[in-house]
């Protein structure tokens, strides 16, 4: 089927899974999203989505950087 990614699957420890879930919370991420790019990460892939993603997590900090700085 063309456009459909394949699925993986795995087992972690509690404590990746937990630090994955509040990486998700704090960025907005799927765990998808998230496994992809350290996947890519991992094996020196470099992609779009990764650059797209990093791009959403850095304004997503500069916001609340601005929030922040406003609350001072």
């Amino acid at each position: 089927m063309k456009g459909e990614l394949p699925v993986v699957g795995g087992r972690v420890p509690h404590l990746i899974f937990d630090k994955l879930q509040i990486l998700c919370q704090e960025t907005g991420q799927s765990q998808s999203d998230v496994l992809r790019e350290a996947l890519a990460l991992y094996l020196n892939i470099n992609t779009p989505e990764s650059a797209q993603s990093l791009d959403k997590r850095v304004a997503t900090l500069e916001r609340k950087v601005n929030k922040l700085v406003q609350l001072v």
